[in-house]
């Protein structure tokens, strides 16, 4: 998961977690076994253990997931 960060860094991705909880933002660094984002408003720190991390995404907003209809 370390080389899957390691190579997002400096970007917005979606970071999935262990617990189901789903992240936005953007990878800033990887201190020892903490992974650094910044929140969806680009100012907000946002820590997450890195064991916690199940899966990283290339965040895509232009992505159209469907709307309700």
């Amino acid at each position: 998961m370390r080389k899957l960060l390691e190579a997002r860094m400096g970007q917005r991705c979606y970071l999935f977690t262990t617990l189901g909880q789903v992240y936005v933002g953007l990878v800033v660094e990887l201190i020892d076994d903490v992974v650094h984002l910044t929140g969806p408003d680009g100012v907000t720190p946002v820590y997450i253990n890195l064991s916690d991390v199940s899966g990283v995404r290339e965040y895509d907003e232009d992505n159209d997931l469907g709307s309700a209809r």
